[in-house]
């Protein structure tokens, strides 16, 4: 069952395993930041306000659907991922196949129901009254293209937890270069605006995901989607939503305060709010180099603990936190230094790149602990703590981040609203880390407890 994959994940020195299975994770997310910004600067060129607003409060949508599908490619992934550490491939296979018919089917309900509620949707983003015919043609759009979006993103989760990195990789780019190609025809050659960015965003998932489907029907994977691996155990549906449903909350939360701070930051003006989206687009970049080293850690982490190999988990969270939080500084610093630059690369209103840099010179604070801390809510799904994971979704942009705006904002003004995100991650952290201190202790604890009870039997057997 793929002797590199699992040589790499077991035995192989962590730093090496890291490395190996995030750098190409970390330059996919890189091109699936390349979905962001590629429609922001070329909507950016169209010197419409209106429409950079609406491509800026629009962002929800797409988090809404990769958060339904999160459901999947982290409850499914985590758990196939401790399956092949067990070396149970049958359940693997069984996981990925009942996984992928899950999400077609939450896509069809996200669709239906999103399309049935579009207008009140719509106005809950924040659009004024001229934004508002902008942000319905592309949430429209979105909405419909639902059922790719969201298996193209799960296809690249489900190659990462058996340790195919390098096709997931090459699904995003190819899904990437579609809308680059797309983008220009669509925005301008068809003078479809906003609109045409939405239909090149989704055609590119299309073409993401065609690719994944010949990948799994060519046999190069480890694992295999077959009818006959459709299952109703409820073991296996159980893991994908009690893992799932916690990651897809923490996304979900994520778009209702993003949604929230949309609406606070909506009294500053339509300037406030393009600057604010084309910051958010930028700090996409630091986010996503993080997801993906959290994403690159996850199978890693899931081998070793279902083979229980605690020692080497224990040096996987220390190698990687490192990391993350060294890369984390080394952005901080550049894109402090470059902010005004960076805004102004992708809109020409002077209002609006003043706007952005103030947002993003602020926000980015968050990278020097956003790294160590989305490692460690990956680490705790991967081990399947259900109840932890839960506590560390709902806290972050829940209980902690979206209270946070209102009583930042009521002390500090629209500064606070963007201090608010780095000092709620700088909790979740504590908390994450509370987490697994007290899991991994356990788990030492019973392993310990199970060698002496091994050692016990041997003697009483001699």
């Amino acid at each position: 069952m793929g002797n590199k994959q699992t040589e790499l994940m077991g035995n192989a020195p962590v730093s090496t395993a890291i490395l190996k299975l995030s750098i190409p994770v970390v330059c996919g997310m890189m091109v699936q930041v390349l979905y962001n910004l590629v429609d922001t600067f070329f909507i950016g060129r169209l010197h419409d306000q209106n429409q950079l607003t609406a491509a800026s409060i629009t962002t929800p949508v797409f988090m809404i659907l990769m958060a339904i599908s999160t459901i999947v490619s982290t409850g499914a992934a985590s758990y196939i991922s401790r399956c092949i550490g067990r070396k149970d491939s049958e359940r693997a296979n069984r996981t990925l196949t009942t996984g992928v018919m899950i999400c077609t089917a939450l896509a069809v309900v996200a669709m239906s129901a999103g399309l049935l509620l579009i207008k009140p949707f719509v106005m809950a983003l924040g659009a004024s009254a001229e934004v508002y015919p902008f942000a319905r043609q592309y949430v429209m759009v979105m909405l419909l293209g639902a059922i790719p979006v969201m298996l193209s993103f799960t296809g690249g989760q489900m190659l990462r937890a058996e340790g195919a990195a390098m096709p997931s990789i090459i699904g995003m780019m190819i899904g990437t270069v579609a809308n680059v190609i797309f983008d220009p025809i669509f925005i301008f050659g068809l003078h479809l605006g906003i609109l045409g960015a939405g239909i090149a965003t989704v055609l590119g998932n299309v073409a993401a995901l065609g690719y994944y489907i010949w990948y799994y029907l060519s046999g190069k994977s480890i694992l295999r989607i077959k009818p006959s691996y459709l299952t109703r155990d409820k073991a296996i549906w159980k893991e994908i939503f009690f893992i799932g449903i916690p990651a897809c909350l923490s996304q979900l939360l994520s778009s209702a305060a993003l949604m929230t701070l949309n609406n606070q930051a909506k009294a500053y003006g339509d300037t406030v709010l393009a600057g604010m989206g084309v910051s958010s687009k930028l700090a996409f970049i630091g986010t996503f180099i993080f997801m993906g080293f959290a994403a690159g850690c996850q199978p890693l982490i899931g081998y070793n603990y279902g083979a229980q190999n605690y020692k080497r988990v224990r040096e996987i969270f220390k190698t990687g936190m490192m990391m993350t939080c060294c890369i984390g500084i080394v952005l901080t610093v550049v894109f402090w230094l470059f902010a005004d630059g960076l805004v102004a690369f992708f809109t020409p209103l002077p209002e609006v790149v003043i706007q952005g840099a103030r947002v993003f010179r602020i926000s980015i604070f968050a990278f020097v602990i956003l790294g160590p801390q989305m490692l460690a809510t990956t680490g705790i799904q991967a081990f399947g703590k259900a109840k932890e994971s839960l506590i560390l979704s709902v806290a972050r942009q829940g209980f902690v981040y979206i209270p946070l705006l209102f009583l930042l904002q009521s002390w500090m003004g629209f500064t606070g609203l963007i201090w608010a995100q780095p000092i709620a991650d700088a909790i979740t952290l504590c908390l994450g880390l509370a987490f697994l201190k007290v899991i991994l202790k356990k788990c030492t604890r019973e392993d310990s407890s199970d060698h002496t009870d091994a050692e016990d039997t041997a003697r009483e057997s001699d």
